[in-house]
């Protein structure tokens, strides 16, 4: 797996079971992410752009943290 922070977004690329081709505009996809502070491994909600190619996903974009207002 590639990680990098190109303009204050994270560019990744990962291996996954497919083949197919698809294009993808997200606003709140769940990503596992890691705290390397904490040790601890979470969900959050995802912002950008994710590309499926045959056995490779290229995501682009933001995590973030959802805040209740109540």
């Amino acid at each position: 797996m590639i990680n990098a922070n190109i303009f204050n977004r994270l560019f990744t690329v990962e291996i996954r079971n497919g083949v197919g081709i698809d294009l993808e505009f997200v606003d709140s996809r769940p990503v596992w992410t890691y705290n390397s502070e904490t040790e601890e491994h979470s969900t959050m909600p995802f912002e950008g752009l994710v590309l499926m190619l045959p056995f490779i996903v290229v995501t682009y974009g933001r995590p973030y943290k959802e805040i209740d207002y109540e």
